[in-house]
């Protein structure tokens, strides 16, 4: 099996998504308008009565640097900067209607990009967003090709055993419950969506993929 993102694409989960609705939507909108600078859409996927699953679409007007930049001054997110997090916010709405709520997606529509985030295990984009962030950040000028063409998407993959071809063994390539191993990523260049490396710091293409068997 090619080790290509559009297979993640395809092998990711059916949703039923329907427009959210729950005590307290309308002022989690708001904060969370008021600390990314974004319009925001919130939609359920398949909530049931013992818990309800958010998908969280964010579109922000600023490009992929502007953002990281305005995010490393502490007026973007502002996570470390202020007592604000996700994480609190979904412990709000929790109490608010006593049901248990979790993230399933987290979608930043950028202008020259968009920025994926699937949950992998509860809470797990509330608890890592910041860092993703922040690796957005320390590794851009790596994943932009020396700042030289910004991906139009970023999809923050996990990649499992599970996934890579039976001959096919990378480095740190294991079971882990990690967003800072592996991405995705979509250019206008390229043919294929390449991986990113983050461990590394260094973009993997396909070829590079299948020579690691010889």
């Amino acid at each position: 099996m090619p080790l290509i993102p559009e297979n993640f694409n395809n092998s990711r989960p059916v949703r039923t998504i329907n427009d959210a609705s729950f005590r307290g939507l309308s002022k989690f909108i708001k904060n969370i308008e008021k600390h990314f600078f974004s319009e925001i859409t919130v939609k359920e996927n398949s909530s049931n009565d013992e818990k309800l699953s958010l998908i969280l679409e964010l579109k922000c007007n600023m490009t992929l640097s502007e953002m990281i930049l305005h995010y490393d001054k502490g007026s973007w997110g502002t996570f470390s900067q202020s007592k604000y997090s996700l994480s609190k916010e979904i412990k709000l709405l929790e109490r608010e209607n006593n049901i248990q709520i979790d993230v399933d997606e987290f979608s930043l529509a950028l202008k020259d990009t968009a920025v994926i985030i699937d949950k992998i295990y509860n809470q797990s984009i509330s608890d890592q967003l910041d860092k993703i962030f922040n690796e957005l950040g320390k590794h851009f000028t790596q994943y932009t090709k020396g700042q030289i063409e910004v991906p139009y998407e970023i999809f923050v993959a996990v990649f499992e055993e599970d996934l890579l071809p039976n001959e096919i063994t990378l480095s740190h390539a294991k079971k882990t419950q990690n967003y800072l191993s592996f991405w995705a990523l979509y250019f206008e260049s390229e043919n294929d969506a390449v991986i990113y490396d983050v461990i590394s710091s260094k973009i993997i293409y396909n070829e590079d993929l299948f020579m690691l068997n010889h």
